[in-house]
């Protein structure tokens, strides 16, 4: 080593160069924000612009998933054809938008809307979720199942299906085949 170029010098350029995993997450991620984008583009506009026409009608009964899946679609076609998709498939981890969008979803529940709910209301809820779980949990046990896919199992059944089950995955530190597993059913 040179005595002008110290060690610290050269950990500040390995700590400013970027894995070029990370870059390609990153412009996997770009991509899925830039076709969500599109989505709610094509959403706002398309009926407004068929309105008064033949397809006025259907255009404005078509909802945002039914764009998004279509765009989903021609997106890994077009990233397939130009050999990226491999490359940016670390900015499609669709368990993590699941998470995030599960998370988002809890935090915009406005707390004012739970407090002025009816008391009997919010006992119901605690009281069925509590027993349909409680109850999904003992029959997986008299099933042989395994302790983590009960727990997949109860959690999707009690609670609100896919979403609870990925959810309670990382909780229980499911293996994957357990929660697909829970998504085939």
């Amino acid at each position: 080593m040179s005595p002008d170029i110290s060690s610290r010098d050269i950990s500040q350029r390995e700590a400013t160069r970027t894995d070029p995993a990370v870059g390609a997450a990153l412009a996997g991620v770009a991509v899925v924000v830039a076709l969500a984008a599109l989505t709610r583009f094509l959403e706002q506009t398309v009926p407004a612009a068929t309105k008064g026409t033949a397809l006025g009608g259907i255009a404005a009964a078509i909802e945002f998933p039914v764009y998004a899946i279509v765009l989903g679609l021609l997106g890994n076609v077009v990233l397939a054809r130009l050999g990226l998709r491999e490359r940016l498939s670390g900015g499609f981890r669709t368990e993590f938008f699941i998470k995030t969008g599960l998370v988002l979803l809890g935090a915009s529940i406005n707390f004012a809307v739970i407090v002025t709910a009816a008391g009997p209301a919010i006992a119901q809820a605690l009281i069925l979720i509590s027993v349909v779980f409680f109850f999904t949990w003992w029959l997986g046990g008299r099933l042989g199942l395994d302790d983590r896919l009960r727990a997949l199992l109860a959690s999707a059944v009690s609670i609100c299906g896919v979403s609870a089950a990925i959810a309670a995955a990382g909780a229980v530190q499911a293996k994957r085949e357990q929660l697909a597993t829970r998504r085939a059913w």
